[in-house]
């Protein structure tokens, strides 16, 4: 399956579940980073959770996303507001004006990316001072929690990697488009969650199994069985988490 079909049955539980990222990575970017004026280019941007927070500040933000079921979700949330532009595109041709963006944005998205295409891509769209700039979360593996969901996700998930593969995909990728001298923050933001809503988020990942399945309804079954040992008697669990920023100058 292409990497923009992915989520084609997933797009509802991403909207409903997704965390979206730490307070400290948009005050980092309007703090230090972006431009009062500042155009930003978030590729990938699926339901529009990194969008968000920067549009409500008043910036415009060309949400380029390929995935139909995603972009609906996006158009549905930021209905005729003027700061959202939705465009229908891969990272690796985004059809944007040449050295029109700022900021050119992944989030939880670059490992995705073909990466030749998408380091001449995001050099042609940005401006010639212009940043690229990722932020993706991190789950905690000294959580006894989340080792536990590891070995559960590797026993009914064949496309299972780790919790932490978006981060372990994106490191040697921002090397490829930034080289080494890139700039990184790392924010505290645990992840609280009802327990069905957790359940909606495991099912959002890319590796979960397909939806209605039989091997659907095995993997939620254990994930409740999971909650209730080490969350018993409450209906939310919070997990230890870090948003995790990176930016700089294309190479």
């Amino acid at each position: 399956m292409a990497n923009e079909e992915l989520f084609t049955n997933r797009a509802e539980n991403y909207q409903k579940s997704r965390p979206g990222y730490a307070e400290g990575v948009i005050g980092l970017l309007l703090g230090e980073i972006l431009k009062p004026d500042g155009r930003i280019a978030d590729i990938g941007s699926g339901t529009g959770l990194f969008a968000k927070p920067l549009i409500e500040h008043g910036f415009s933000v060309y949400c380029v996303e390929p995935n139909a079921k995603m972009r609906e979700q996006a158009v549905r949330e930021f209905a005729g507001n003027p700061h959202f532009i939705s465009i229908a595109a891969v990272a690796e041709a985004t059809t944007l004006e040449e050295h029109s963006m700022d900021i050119v944005a992944a989030a939880s998205a670059l490992h995705w990316f073909e990466m030749e295409n998408f380091q001449r891509e995001c050099k042609r769209i940005l401006k010639p001072e212009g940043i690229f700039f990722a932020v993706i979360n991190c789950r905690n593996y000294a959580d006894p929690f989340t080792l536990r969901q590891h070995k559960l996700c590797q026993r009914l998930c064949p496309d299972f990697t780790s919790l932490s593969h978006g981060l372990e995909k994106t490191i040697p990728r921002l090397e490829i488009l930034l080289g080494k001298a890139y700039q990184s923050q790392r924010f505290d933001f645990p992840l609280t969650y009802t327990k069905e809503a957790f359940i909606q988020r495991s099912l959002s990942s890319s590796y979960a199994p397909e939806p209605d399945s039989p091997e659907e309804r095995e993997y939620i079954k254990a994930l409740r069985q999971l909650m209730e040992e080490f969350f018993p008697h409450t209906d939310r669990i919070t997990l230890p988490n870090q948003s995790a920023a990176f930016w700089g100058r294309p190479i």
